[in-house]
């Protein structure tokens, strides 16, 4: 009898599991993803939409293990600077992103002594640096 009762069980179990899957989970491996991919990748950079390829560049220019500063129209951590910060770290995997900016609201100048490079976005560039690269709306500068 206790058999029965644990193989009801499991069919309950298995009937609730069943009617409160939504069917379009089932049909995700069936669909063309690549629209979706699309526009959930550019959705993250909706505020400066030639960031990902501005830093794309900096990356072909630079090795791993390089040190880049990043200087990007806002210093304000909240209004910008976090974001291309964790888009540069993220997409500048092997070299090592420093900031200017830091969350408590202060400036780290420091690490701009510090780097090797500076990626310049959407900035004029200080005039005392070499260029390295320049395009998709900002330039690349070695000290």
């Amino acid at each position: 009898m206790s058999r029965w009762r644990q193989v009801l069980a499991l069919l309950i179990v298995l009937a609730i599991f069943a009617l409160r899957i939504d069917r379009r989970i089932l049909l995700l491996p069936f669909l063309d993803r690549e629209p979706i991919s699309t526009a959930l990748e550019q959705r993250a950079d909706r505020l400066w939409p030639e960031f990902p390829r501005f830093i794309a560049g900096v990356r072909e220019r630079t090795q791993n293990g390089d040190t880049i500063a990043l200087v990007v129209p806002t210093l304000n951590w909240d209004k910008g600077y976090s974001y291309a910060y964790y888009r540069a770290s993220y997409l500048l995997a092997g070299r090592e992103v420093l900031p200017l900016a830091m969350d408590d609201g202060r400036l780290e100048l420091l690490n701009f002594r510090r780097a090797k490079y500076i990626a310049a976005f959407g900035r004029f560039p200080p005039s005392h640096l070499t260029e390295v690269w320049s395009g998709e709306g900002g330039t690349l500068l070695r000290r």
